[in-house]
């Protein structure tokens, strides 16, 4: 195989390795790993990239230069990368409700900047690396969580919170959650 062809091949795939970091970003079906499929393809497009400028440079001293910069660069996103992903909290499940293959689950945890724990409401459905996960409702570091939640039918989900009822409407298939609540005073 020539050098052209290598470095063609080489290009072609990085593209490729860009556009499934580009909807990784997206995130369309709301993954709730999506930060690791984001992480992991843009890895793949720093070392297929430092692998064709690698191939498509013939003097070896630039060679060498273009294999330590990106080792350098997908060396320090793959740290970063995993601290910050890492980092992240995920929430003790406080309460569950199921029905058929959706989950609205309650979760207790620290937010952000703030000493004081918050309680937020998401929509999951699936299991394993592709499961689903959309948020539904938000609430105040120093309020507490909803009375109750529950689902609707087949495409509402029902928050109710002291005297507010919220109710919210689901894309099955994407899981998009429309409109996303937020704990207020008033409720």
């Amino acid at each position: 195989m020539s050098t052209l062809r290598r470095v063609l091949v080489l290009g072609a795939l990085t593209v490729i390795a860009v556009l499934l970091a580009g909807l990784s970003l997206l995130d369309p079906f709301h993954l709730r790993h999506a930060s690791w499929f984001t992480a992991g393809t843009v890895l793949l497009a720093i070392v297929l990239a430092t692998a064709t400028l690698t191939v498509a440079v013939t003097i070896y001293v630039a060679r060498v230069l273009v294999l330590m910069l990106g080792g350098t660069l997908a060396l320090g996103w793959a740290v970063i990368a995993w601290l910050s992903i890492g980092l992240d909290e995920e929430g003790r499940s406080v309460s569950e409700v199921v029905s058929g293959g959706q989950r609205l689950v309650v979760l207790e945890g620290l937010e952000r900047f703030s000493p004081d724990p918050v309680t937020w409401v998401v929509l999951r459905a699936g299991n394993g690396p592709f499961e689903q996960e959309a948020p539904v409702w938000q609430g105040l570091p120093e309020g507490g969580g909803p009375d109750t939640v529950a689902f609707r039918g087949s495409d509402e989900l029902e928050i109710r919170s002291g005297t507010c009822v919220l109710v919210s409407r689901v894309e099955p298939v994407t899981l998009r959650v429309d409109p996303v609540h937020r704990a207020s005073a008033a409720c």
